[in-house]
This record gives structure tokens, C-alpha cells and sequence, in this order.
């Protein structure tokens, strides 16, 4: 390829390989975690669940975290492009730097997110427990209608099971917990019986939130595995392109 050819081509290849395949994609994948990250800050039914999982803190600091890295990875883009095509090697080598960064922190994120799911899926159940257990006790309404919908939507009950509403504030279990939602559907109902009840969602929001998140886990990894192809792609066209310029400038100096 750009291997066998002389350098002033070999730095034209490289050049244009690099800008067209990886500094753009990595500016569109940033602003592509952008957009997620900010949709997630914003988007009414998403808020939804959060509220409805109890402690806000650490949800928010994953999105954050998301919406850096998103930002991040536009800048790395433009570095590159400038690097690539102004043929300078600092800013090539700051574009590797970064990105080899990004890559790190991914590939930790995740192996950390697979390794703690188990601790994570706990740290939820808890705070939706939490959350359900209190979520009649004041009239905050923002709450209440959050837990109402999230057991609307994803077809769920309590934070593991219709029991969880015994030790509510409530009392009894919501409307939002019938398989068919109608005025009065769950009231009188005996939690002794519930767990035999047809007309009540027996499984656990919780359980039915992860479920969600595993049924789009492939597309997810997908997008992740393209993503990390492109940033390896990208330091290893930076890496030839700084060896180009570098052996250009040695023929330009040392001319046979």
C-alpha cells in the first residue's frame, strides 16, 4: 500500500485515509454520545425512570460522564483533521494520545459495568424500593407519576414483585400495577392472593427495566465494537501518517 510508495505519496494517502475514515467518524460518533447524553438529561419518559429508581446522583454522573466523552471525541475528531491536513506531527500525536485515552476508559467502563451488573442490578432494586415505599407518603406528584408510568410502560409491579406495595405508604397496590388499567382494577385486593392474580403484573420493575437494557445489549455492543474499530483505525493511520511526514522531511533534508 502506502508502504511501498515514495513519501511525499505516502503522506497524501495517509493524509486523506485518515481524515475521510476516522477524523470525521470520530467527530460524528462524539456528536452521536452527545446527542444520547443530552437526551437522556432531557427526555421526559427516560427522566421518568430515573426518578422512579430512587437516588438521582449517580444516574446523572453516568451522563455527564457520557456527554464529556461524547465532547471529547468531537474534539479529538477536529484535532485530527487539522493534524492530518496542516501534516503536523504534534497535533497527530495529541489526536493518538486522545484517543488511545478514550479507548482505555472505554474498554474499563465496560468491563467494570459486566463485571459489577450484579451490583448494579441490586443498587437499583434499592432504590426503586426506596422509592416505592415513599412515593404515596407526600403529595409530590412529579414521583408518583413517575412510578405510575414506568409500571404502565414496562409492564411491571413494585421494585421486585407486587409485595414491595405492602410496606408502602400506600398501602395497597396501585392501578398502575393491572395487566388492564382501570379506576379502582387493584383496590381491595389481598396481598396473600396477589401473587396468584391474573390481572396483576407479577414481575418487578427492576427486572423489567434490566430486561429492557439486555434486549438491546446486541445493538449496543455493536455500536461500541464499530465505534472502537474506528478509534484503533484512526491511531494506526495517525501513527503512518507522522512516519510519512517525518521520512518526507528527512528526503527533503538529505536529498539523494
Amino acid at each position: 500500500m502506502c508502504c511501498s510508495c515514495d513519501a511525499g505519496t505516502a503522506v497524501f494517502c495517509c493524509k486523506y485515509i485518515l481524515v475521510v475514515t476516522t477524523c470525521i467518524t470520530n467527530f460524528l460518533c462524539g456528536c452521536a454520545l452527545l446527542g444520547v447524553g443530552l437526551w437522556l438529561c432531557f427526555e421526559p419518559n427516560v427522566q421518568q425512570y430515573a426518578q422512579a429508581s430512587g437516588d438521582l446522583q449517580e444516574y446523572y454522573i453516568a451522563v455527564y460522564v457520557l456527554i464529556g466523552i461524547g465532547g471529547l471525541m468531537m474534539l479529538v475528531g477536529f484535532l485530527g483533521c487539522c493534524g492530518a491536513c496542516m501534516e503536523n506531527t504534534v497535533l497527530l500525536g495529541m489526536f493518538f494520545t486522545f484517543l488511545l485515552l478514550i479507548c482505555v476508559a472505554e474498554v474499563g467502563g465496560g468491563i467494570w459495568c459486566y463485571l459489577n451488573r450484579e451490583k448494579l442490578k441490586s443498587i437499583v432494586e434499592e432504590g426503586m424500593l426506596s422509592t416505592v415505599q415513599q412515593a404515596y407518603a407526600e403529595d409530590n406528584s412529579v414521583i408518583m407519576t413517575a412510578v405510575d408510568n414506568m409500571q404502565r410502560q414496562l409492564k411491571c409491579c413494585g421494585a421486585t414483585g407486587p409485595s414491595d406495595w405492602q410496606q408502602s405508604a400506600y398501602g395497597t397496590v396501585p392501578d398502575s400495577c393491572c395487566k388492564e388499567e382501570a379506576e379502582g382494577c387493584a383496590q381491595g385486593i389481598a396481598f396473600q392472593a396477589i401473587t396468584s392474580l391474573l390481572t396483576i403484573n407479577q414481575d418487578g420493575c427492576a427486572t423489567a427495566l434490566f430486561n429492557m437494557l439486555e434486549d438491546n445489549a446486541v445493538l449496543v455492543a455493536g455500536l461500541a465494537i464499530g465505534i472502537g474499530a474506528v478509534q484503533l483505525l484512526g491511531m494506526l493511520f495517525s501513527l503512518c501518517l507522522c512516519c510519512a511526514i517525518r521520512r518526507a522531511d528527512r528526503e527533503k533534508s538529505y536529498p539523494i
